[in-house]
């Protein structure tokens, strides 16, 4: 460092011209929104506010499957999945392979995403039933495989049949499982249907750790969701069909 370089002890670090215990206060008013700062992150960040979307979602998982008990869920659950193979029964492969709006799923792309979801889904439930946190990975949304657009369609409805159906053997053991089992959560991925500003529904993928009941109550949802779809599906084609 150069003799001009010095630094005068009693001259103000600020700019030049401010007097020391202006620059001072100010220095100490700057460290104290810095100490504030601090505490806020990373170690405690703030909480988001939850969409209503979410909110409705989780409080209505959360009602649900305190109000029922194991053969409540297991029936629920099946009734959903036997009201979905019925939406199935009447395609055949050129039906089941057709993709009647741009973009959308064909039915045997989203039988193949059913069958690909529910039976990673019962390991998750299996670990829940035995008090054992699933490890990761959760089940994520949107999973589907190479098979949708190359294998029989018979193959792909047998497939979510055997899904559903360890499903279901796995909740007939629910009655047996410790209550303890209940503290036990699951990482899971849910999707609302977000209204934004401009009107506009777009899919809302949040987290929220979840019990065995609310994780099977989940599966329910998922597969009514997708009856819906298969049968909105259907009516597409059933137009198509009719058009000259």
């Amino acid at each position: 460092m150069g003799s001009g370089d010095a630094v005068d002890a009693d001259r103000s670090p600020g700019p030049p011209g401010w007097p020391r215990k202006r620059w001072s206060a100010i220095s100490a008013r700057i460290e104290r929104r810095r100490a504030v700062s601090d505490e806020r992150s990373p170690t405690t960040p703030v909480a988001p506010v939850p969409s209503p979307e979410r909110a409705r979602v989780l409080d209505y998982l959360r009602t649900r499957a305190a109000a029922l008990g194991p053969s409540g869920v297991r029936a629920r659950v099946r009734a959903a999945a036997e009201e979905l193979e019925a939406q199935l029964a009447p395609l055949d492969e050129l039906a089941a392979r057709a993709c009647p709006s741009g973009g959308d799923w064909s039915v045997a792309q989203v039988v193949d995403h059913l069958a690909q979801t529910q039976i990673r889904a019962v390991d998750e439930l299996r670990h829940l039933l035995a008090g054992r946190r699933p490890p990761p990975p959760p089940v994520y949304e949107g999973l589907i495989s190479g098979a949708a657009t190359w294998a029989p369609w018979e193959e792909l409805v047998d497939g979510l049949r055997s899904a559903n159906a360890e499903l279901d053997a796995v909740l007939a053991q629910a009655g047996a499982a410790s209550t303890s089992t209940g503290a036990v959560r699951a990482r899971t991925i849910l999707v609302a249907n977000r209204q934004e500003p401009d009107g506009a529904v777009r899919p809302d993928t949040f987290v929220a750790e979840l019990d065995w009941k609310e994780y099977a109550l989940v599966q329910r949802l998922h597969l009514l969701d997708h009856r819906n779809q298969v049968r909105g599906l259907r009516a597409a084609l059933a137009g198509d069909v009719g058009r000259p």
